[in-house]
């Protein structure tokens, strides 16, 4: 039986695949504002987990900071109807967990309304008992505010039942700064750094089942 029964879940690169996503959106403002000077690929996957606002501000320094995040935002939401995606077999696990009494939670640095509508693109708005978005809190990741709001709705007393899971090294540092363990996920194209060191590390939502309940 799992130690753990408060699950907290990253959003971008763990619940969303929204790689493809961000990839296209961004040069689409690379065309307009640089004219047509990308930057690679290899580096624009690890926009996926920080701040937005803090990214577009290194991408962009001579454009307003307000503005390009809105456009950002803008261009996301009309991309993420055909180019955002699950991953394998996930909806089917975060139901069967739900239905082994696992509580369920959603803690992100995307903002909380483009978090719904993604959600409800995903037909995953049913699944989070709790959704924190970055403007729930005063400070993102990795700050534990969101982490500890989470905990706190989910009524957690005990933080050694409580895992959250991500995908890059901001979410394990959210999760040492929570006082909580942490899965990280090695599906995506971010390579993890070696000189770090999650609870353990998850190949799919099969692999996260099978770790989650001994099957």
């Amino acid at each position: 039986m799992s130690k753990y029964k408060y699950l907290l879940f990253d959003m971008d690169g763990t619940v969303a695949d929204t790689d493809q996503t961000i990839i296209e959106a961004m040069h689409l403002l690379y065309d307009k504002y640089r004219h047509g000077v990308y930057t690679p690929i290899e580096q624009i996957y690890y926009f996926s987990g920080p701040p937005i606002a803090g990214t577009l501000k290194k991408e962009f320094p001579d454009i307003d900071n307000d503005l390009i995040v809105q456009e950002y935002l803008s261009l996301s939401k009309q991309l993420y109807p055909s180019t955002m995606k699950l991953y394998l077999h996930e909806k089917e696990v975060l139901l069967a967990l739900k239905k082994e009494g696992f509580h369920l939670g959603l803690v992100t640095n995307k903002m909380k309304q483009m978090t719904l509508y993604c959600l409800d693109l995903l037909h995953l708005e049913d699944v989070f008992d709790v959704i924190i978005g970055f403007d729930d809190v005063k400070e993102g990741k990795p700050n534990k505010e969101g982490i500890m709001m989470a905990l706190d709705f989910l009524k957690a007393n005990n933080l050694s039942e409580a895992l959250y899971i991500g995908d890059n090294k901001i979410d394990l540092e959210t999760a040492n700064n929570a006082g909580i363990d942490c899965a990280l996920v090695n599906w995506g194209p971010r390579q993890l750094p070696k000189d770090i060191n999650p609870t353990f590390t998850i190949n799919s939502y099969d692999d996260l089942w099978r770790k989650l309940t001994n099957e």
